[in-house]
């Protein structure tokens, strides 16, 4: 049988009608910089270690407790893909799980959404300053998180594409080489694990929408594409039909809507044929604009309805696959108008009901010690209500067909 080609991968998989939604659940009191050690350290939130912001958990009463993130913009708004960002390697000790991600997945598949699974900037930290074999263990723990079964390996229910860094050409030293590097070890584990074809997942690459070339976000994938094909063999692909099978182009625009049809439309198939470059699939990761930028919050919901009217799947010649609406809370740690992008802000919950009030969560997140094992710090996090804004009700409107006064 043919292998598939990106654009029948990313339906095989559940991920070529997104309705999406950018995913960052901070807590209130959350900081960027998270201190070593803390709870806050990898702020990676699609772990066990924070399962009462995005699911439920049953408490010492029988009680079902927890925010409940999933379900709600699953019920409510109607999406069907989470974009994740930070995410861990995988941490066990002695066969008992103390930092996984399949609770998430699993939660995920249930309510019919996939998601991201990020090979994080972290990585690519890592790669920038040359500490090559920690990067490389830190794909191959993801990736081996991801991968499970004897004799078939199938990514776990709810995995619906690889995320190769946020922005790359705006983070660290911001070289394409890093991005390539990382699918050949993707690409590598699975000829040497003999995953099937169809049990490989798409492989997105997220740029900003910044101008270059004459075209905004896709000249960074180009730049990719280039040192791709210069590699060599990729797995067990040559580089030309890698970039066929496997790639999807994602990027960030805050553009207004009338700038992302004629994109979608005429600008960014005209660059691709320009190059002689085939088109990959492609899909908007960051949808949105803050209040600042838009003039207020009844235009920021404004301008987001106009964007989602011309970003359905479909579209670019067939190969638009959806939307993420960016984001899903107001960031109070960010500063000027990175703070105001968001459906939700914390405050007094009247349109979910979860949680009932809000209260601090006992985890445990794992810590290394140096002497050479690891162990379980205590810890609590904030569980808060959030209240709608009024984008909110523009995307519940758009994709679920729910209006409410």
């Amino acid at each position: 049988m043919a292998a598939l080609t990106a654009i029948e991968r990313c339906r095989h998989f559940g991920v070529a009608d997104i309705r999406g939604l950018a995913y960052m659940p901070g807590p209130s009191d959350y900081t960027p910089a998270g201190n070593s050690g803390g709870l806050y350290e990898t702020s990676d939130f699609y772990t066990n270690v924070f399962t009462q912001l995005w699911g439920f958990e049953i408490g010492s009463g029988s009680e079902r407790q927890g925010r409940g993130d999933l379900q709600r913009v699953r019920e409510q708004l109607g999406v069907n893909f989470i974009h994740c960002y930070d995410w861990a390697a995988p941490i066990a000790q002695n066969g008992k799980p103390f930092l996984e991600h399949a609770t998430f997945l699993e939660a995920c598949h249930h309510l019919d959404i996939n998601a991201t699974v990020p090979i994080s900037n972290y990585t690519m930290d890592l790669l920038g300053q040359r500490r090559i074999d920690e990067a490389r263990d830190n794909v191959r723990r993801i990736v081996e998180e991801i991968y499970v079964g004897a004799p078939v390996k199938a990514p776990l229910p709810g995995a619906g594409l690889w995320k190769i860094f946020n922005e790359y050409e705006l983070s660290f030293d911001r070289n394409p080489e890093h991005v390539v590097t990382v699918m050949a070890w993707i690409a590598e584990w699975e000829r040497e694990h003999d995953v099937i074809d169809e049990n490989r997942l798409p492989i997105m690459v997220c740029t900003s929408f910044a101008l270059k070339d004459g075209i905004e976000g896709a000249a960074a994938l180009k730049d990719v594409r280039d040192v791709l094909l210069k590699r060599g063999p990729i797995g067990d692909a040559e580089p030309s039909v890698f970039w066929n099978e496997r790639i999807v182009f994602a990027t960030n625009p805050q553009n207004p809507a009338r700038d992302i049809a004629d994109y979608l439309d005429r600008r960014l198939p005209a660059y691709w044929t320009r190059h002689g470059v085939p088109a990959p699939p492609v899909m908007f990761t960051e949808l949105g604009s803050s209040i600042e930028q838009a003039g207020g919050e009844p235009q920021q919901a404004q301008w987001l309805a106009e964007q989602l009217d011309v970003s359905k799947a479909g579209g670019s010649d067939g190969l638009m696959l959806g939307a993420c609406v960016f984001l899903n809370e107001e960031r109070p740690w960010e500063q000027g108008a990175e703070r105001s992008f968001g459906l939700l802000r914390f405050g007094p919950d009247k349109g979910w009901g979860w949680p009932r009030q809000n209260y601090r969560a006992r985890t445990a997140n794992p810590v290394w010690d140096p002497k050479g094992w690891w162990w379980l710090k205590e810890a609590t996090y904030p569980v808060e209500q959030q209240t709608e804004k009024l984008s909110y009700r523009v995307v519940e409107k758009t994709w679920s067909g729910r209006s409410r006064q």
